[in-house]
């Protein structure tokens, strides 16, 4: 089940009380969709999944099994070949601001200064200057970069560039969160670190978060619900909902008996799909 949020990201001020949604309220849709650079090359074929709204989803699998294509479909990057996928009911038909993106290359602007960034965001929508601001410096509070507002992308370790990046992503409010292996770039300590604040935020604000991994534990310690997609055309392979004790965040879940149980049963699922 999705976990509750307490904030969203309202468009005047970033700080109006968030109403929690119906946990079963589907945001993302994919019917039997197929996709590949030709019919003769299929990566995924008639696939359905369904996001709820709040969900933090999780895919898991061996390489070239469809996960980054799942993500990017849902982007609007990619079309399927047959098959729908929707936002909120309606076709995705291209890039939405209502879906932020966060790749693993953080791919900011190295001219930019932090809060130049995350302000770019902002560049379709009619704004002032002010309101631009505030809603720069909520974001950048919620991610923890206070300080570093006028620094360079150059001047910052692996983990404050990707921190940025995320903050560019949910500044424009999306109502779902895409991020490819958005962590594994940076080192251990790090990574972990990021995934304590992803979570934090995430119960902060409102919307769902898809996010694609070949870690086990990051995908438990993370995950209200976890996908493993199959070898074969990325088909649904198993699905594992995971409750964790409350606040997810908290390190102490890391080597937790149910977290260590997780581990073991989607170890063996992967090790069964090869």
């Amino acid at each position: 089940m999705p976990r509750p949020s307490s904030t969203s990201l309202s468009a005047a001020n970033l700080t109006e009380p968030y109403v929690q949604p119906a946990a079963d309220k589907e945001i993302i849709g994919l019917s039997q969709v197929t996709f590949g650079y030709s019919r003769k090359r299929l990566v995924l074929q008639d696939l359905t999944l369904s996001i709820r709204q709040g969900e933090f989803l999780t895919l898991l699998g061996p390489s070239g099994c469809g996960k980054s294509t799942i993500l990017n479909l849902i982007a609007g990057f990619y079309k399927p070949l047959a098959g729908l996928v929707t936002h909120g009911g309606e076709p995705v038909k291209g890039p939405s601001e209502r879906r932020g993106v966060v790749f693993q290359g953080n791919a900011l602007f190295d001219w930019m200064t932090v809060e130049q960034n995350i302000a770019f965001g902002f560049r379709f929508q009619s704004l002032s200057k002010l309101e631009k601001q505030q809603k720069v410096k909520t974001i950048i509070q919620l991610v923890g970069l206070q300080g570093s507002e006028r620094k360079y992308p150059y001047q910052l370790s692996g983990g404050m560039r990707q921190r940025v990046a995320v903050a560019r992503s949910m500044v424009v409010q999306p109502e779902i969160l895409l991020m490819d292996e958005p962590f594994a770039a940076v080192d251990v300590q790090t990574r972990e670190g990021l995934q304590e604040e992803l979570l934090k935020l995430h119960e902060q604000v409102s919307g769902a978060i898809l996010f694609v991994t070949h870690s086990i534990e990051e995908a438990v310690f993370l995950s209200d619900r976890i996908v493993i997609l199959d070898r074969n055309l990325g088909g649904i392979y198993d699905e594992t909902l995971v409750q964790l004790p409350e606040p997810r965040y908290t390190p102490m879940n890391r080597v937790s008996d149910a977290f260590n149980q997780y581990r073991t049963d989607l170890y063996l699922k992967m090790k069964a799909i090869g």
